[in-house]
């Protein structure tokens, strides 16, 4: 260590913000690097409807009693899976369903507050505090009403563009 460097950067080279250690032998044989490498390899198990059916398809397609394709398409039988799965998918994640929920929650709470106590239906704060709670819970509960008619509007699109993929899919589920 030269007699003007920081002991803090003793043998770690620095490269921008991160810092890139060097390779040490850790307990067990394994190195510090092959020890964030296996942490790094992960998989991800995909598990939603689409991914769901192509595997009972192809996993089972050949056993005894699985639903016969017929003249259903491969692409026919993909373009639909994917489009179903849009269609469930269109909901949002449950983050953007909570951000929703708590912006139409909160919502009422901040346009009652832009008025005097006189102008609102309670006397007492905590009491319009409330009512403005439960005014941003039924716009939440008209939010998500609408939310699951559009989804059931998709897939029931889905379903007549793709009748013989859905009647393949039906047989798939049951099996």
């Amino acid at each position: 260590m030269s007699a003007g460097q920081n002991p803090a950067y003793r043998n770690d080279c620095f490269l921008f913000f991160f810092v890139l250690p060097t390779v040490q032998e850790a307990p067990g044989g394994n190195t510090w690097i092959n020890a964030m490498k296996d942490l790094s390899e992960y998989t991800t198990v995909i598990d939603d409807f689409q991914h769901r059916m192509e595997a009972k398809i192809r996993n089972h397609q050949s056993d005894q009693g699985f639903p016969d394709r017929g003249d259903l398409s491969e692409e026919e039988l993909s373009d639909y899976l994917f489009d179903y799965q849009a269609a469930l998918d269109s909901k949002g994640s449950e983050r953007k369903r909570y951000t929703v929920a708590g912006i139409l929650i909160i919502l009422p709470v901040l346009v009652m507050s832009a008025f005097p106590i006189e102008q609102l239906p309670f006397e007492q704060e905590a009491w319009n505090c409330l009512l403005a709670v439960g005014i941003g819970f039924c716009l939440f509960l008209l939010y998500y009403l609408f939310s699951l008619l559009l989804v059931k509007v998709r897939i029931g699109k889905v379903n007549k563009t793709y009748p013989k993929a859905k009647r393949f899919i039906d047989q798939v589920k049951v099996f």
